[in-house]
Formats: structure tokens, C-alpha cells, sequence
């Protein structure tokens, strides 16, 4: 049936043989005349696994990897080795054959040298044929190894990918808050320097005092153009990230916070083990083991200490995660910290402005002790919301953590 089979299988395989269906998709997309791109942080992760294009490659490499078959290279193993074996049946018969009749003592002493050599060639190949069942079956064992070795390793690229997508779109959101904060103190200057103007025209300020300010806003320009620059490079290594054309248009929602629910549901020591069981670096780690045991047990090498170092790698590499997975838990621990405090501080600011704006308002009070208090409190927001952010960053790398990935920046 092997035989039969082999003839009709490799001209299935043939014909079979096509372009990926993910290239075409890709060149139309990048083609394409892309409007607005509106881009969420929670459902991020579903928009780069679906478009990203390497992801998209991932998922075909393991299907194909699935689909291999190592049954079709052992048909055609079988189908050749029958058919040398049938040939040297037909040799033997011959020369046995052949020997009917002759008296020559010589001659009957060749022909019975060379029947001899033919069925000892005759009997190697019918071993080889007879180990085939139990190599097709080895093969198979392997070909398991490899499409899971294959699937883990695209799903851990995969998540790597989402993984930095994620925090680049965190990246994204604080560099437009300070682009923002920045243009706000760029107005004010303005406002400044127009009313300073003034003051040197009246005789009451200085021209250095104008020339100080003017050199300010200069130097504060020069960061915003290059803070921008920085955003606009971050924007299209997101939208590339999602699958969109590079110069797609993107924009993004606000980040949400991490909430109260979320920190009460942290357990380190119940993370922490689903952390190591999820582990790709701890899975590849325990493979090389499983390899190099399987090559020592099957007379692959005789090197035992091959085996016995890709053990020690292994338990390195678990103390390893354990130690990157404690450091996550304790940034988090140590950003929730923070962002309580910055919180506090944003609360009692908001109070000592809100009754240093009443006093203004009532002739209480200066206009410069007003302006401190604004000042105080638009500190404390700013420190709140990078706070806010440095927390859903700990919690959001601590989150993937979980799931077994982790970036060496981590």
C-alpha cells in the first residue's frame, strides 16, 4: 500500500506547491490608500495579531510544519528498497539458474562466490527495510517535537511582538501628554514675553530680562521639535506593528488606569508559578534536555556531559525568571507606592489651590502667591499622571509575565 501510495502522494505535493496567501495580502495593503487609523489599548493586542504581517508569517510557518508528513519520505524508502531487493532476486535466481549443467569446478566456485555476495548485499537491505517501521516511527515522534517546538516558538515571537506594540503605545501616549504640557508653557512664555515687551518698552524691565526669556523659549522649541520627532518615529512603528502601511495616520485613546480590582487580584506566589509554567525561555531550556538525553539514549553522541549541561542551563534559567519576575513584582509594588503618593499630592494641591484662587479672587492674596499655588498643582498633575502611567507599565509588563514572556528590558 506504501508503494501505491508514494506515487500519488508526491504528485499531490506537487501540485500543491503555491505563494503564500499572506504576501499577496500584504503588497495590496501596502498599496493601499489608508485613512485614519483610531487605535485602543484594550483591544491592541487582537489588532497587531490580526494585521501584523511577521505574525502572520508565524502562523503559516506552524501550519506548515503541522501539514509535514514524514510518512511520504519513508514510502518512497520503502518503494526503493523493494525494489532493490527484488533485483537482487532476480540476480540470484539467475546465477542460480546459470549453474545447470556446468562441471567446470572453477567456474561453479565463482558463480556460487558471487551468489554468496549477492545475498549478503540481498540481506543488508532487507534489514534496512525491516528497521524502516521503526525509524518511520522515530521520525514521527520527531516530526511531534518539532511542530511544538515550532508553535511555541512562533507563539512566544508573537507575543514579543504584541508584548512591545503595547508598551510602545504607552510610550506613544506619554510623549503626547508632554508634547502637550510642553505647548502649554510655550503659550505661557509667549504671554510673557509679549508682556515683557511691553515692560522694557515702559522703562520697567530689562532687555536682558527679554533676551533671557526669548533664549528660553528657543531652547524649549528645540525639545518640543525633537520630542515630536521622536513621537512621529514611535507613531509609524506602531502602525507598522498593527500591519498598516508605513505613514498611516494613527490615533490613540487615552490610556486606562489600572484599577482597584485589578491590584487586589495580584497573588505573587500563584503569578509567579503561572510565570514558570508558561515560560518560553524555561520550555526551550527543558527541550535542549529533552534533545540531548534523546541524542545520548539513542547513540546520537556518547557525550553524557552535553546532557548534564543543558540541565544546569535549564535550572539557571528558571532561577533567572525567577529573579526577573521578582523585580517586575517589586516595581509594581513600588510604582503603586508611588502613584498613592503622587495622588495625596494631587489632592491636597487641588484643595490649597482651589482656596488660593477664592483669596485672589477676594484681594487676599498676591498674584504671585497665586501663581505658585497654580504652579504646585499643575506639578502635582503632572507627577499623578506619570505616576498613573509608570503604574500601568510595571502592571502591564508583570501582566505578560504571566503569560511567559519577557523582554530583556524587563
Amino acid at each position: 500500500m506504501k508503494r501505491a501510495a508514494a506515487a500519488g502522494l508526491c504528485a499531490a505535493l506537487l501540485c500543491g506547491m503555491c505563494a503564500p496567501a499572506y504576501a499577496a495580502d500584504t503588497a495590496a495593503a501596502q498599496t493601499a490608500v489608508q485613512t485614519p487609523v483610531r487605535l485602543t489599548f484594550d483591544t491592541l493586542e487582537k489588532t497587531v495579531r490580526e494585521g501584523n504581517v511577521s505574525i502572520r508569517s508565524y502562523q503559516q510557518t506552524v501550519e506548515s510544519a503541522e501539514k509535514t508528513d514524514v510518512s511520504d519520505q519513508y514510502i518512497n524508502k520503502y518503494f526503493n528498497l523493494s525494489q532493490q531487493i527484488d533485483a537482487y532476486d532476480r540476480q540470484i535466481r539467475e546465477l542460480k539458474k546459470s549453474r545447470d549443467g556446468i562441471t567446470d569446478t572453477a567456474l561453479l566456485a565463482s558463480i556460487n562466490g558471487q551468489i554468496k555476495l549477492l545475498q549478503a548485499q540481498r540481506e543488508s537491505l532487507y534489514r534496512q527495510y525491516n528497521d524502516l517501521d521503526d525509524d518511520e516511527d522515530d521520525a514521527k515522534d520527531e516530526q511531534k517535537n518539532t511542530v511544538n517546538s515550532t508553535r511555541r516558538q512562533m507563539q512566544n515571537n508573537a507575543d514579543t511582538i504584541c508584548m512591545s506594540a503595547e508598551n510602545n503605545y504607552i510610550s506613544l501616549a506619554s510623549m503626547q501628554y508632554s508634547l502637550a504640557q510642553t505647548e502649554r508653557s510655550l503659550q505661557q512664555l509667549d504671554r510673557t514675553i509679549a508682556q515683557t515687551k511691553k515692560q522694557v518698552a515702559l522703562g520697567i524691565a530689562t532687555k536682558n530680562a527679554l533676551s533671557g526669556l526669548q533664549s528660553q523659549r528657543e531652547l524649549l522649541a528645540a525639545k518640543q521639535k525633537s520630542a515630536q520627532t521622536s513621537a512621529d518615529s514611535l507613531r509609524n512603528t506602531l502602525a507598522i506593528q498593527c500591519g498598516y502601511p508605513t505613514g498611516t495616520e494613527i490615533t490613540i485613546e487615552a490610556l486606562p488606569g489600572v484599577t482597584n480590582e485589578q491590584l487586589a487580584a495580584i497573588d505573587y506566589e500563584k503569578d509567579l508559578a503561572a510565570a514558570l509554567e508558561n515560560s518560553y525561555s524555561i520550555w526551550s531550556a527543558s527541550d535542549s534536555v529533552r534533545k540531548a538525553s534523546d541524542d545520548y539514549e539513542n547513540d546520537v553522541t556518547n557525550n553524557l556531559h552535553a546532557y548534564e549541561a543543558a540541565k544546569i542551563q535549564r535550572d539557571a534559567t528558571e532561577e533567572s525568571v525567577k529573579s526577573s519576575f521578582r523585580k517586575l513584582y517589586k516595581t509594581m509594588q513600588e510604582k503603586i507606592t508611588a502613584m498613592a503618593a503622587a495622588q495625596g499630592d494631587l489632592t491636597q494641591a487641588q484643595k490649597t489651590f482651589a482656596v488660593s484662587e477664592l483669596q485672589y479672587k477676594r484681594g487676599m492674596i498676591s498674584r504671585l502667591k497665586y501663581e505658585e499655588a497654580q504652579d504646585t498643582y499643575t506639578t502635582a498633575q503632572e507627577t499623578a499622571e506619570n505616576a498613573r502611567t509608570d503604574l500601568l507599565t510595571a502592571y502591564n509588563n508583570y501582566e505578560w509575565a504571566k503569560r511567559g514572556v519577557m523582554s530583556s528590558a524587563n
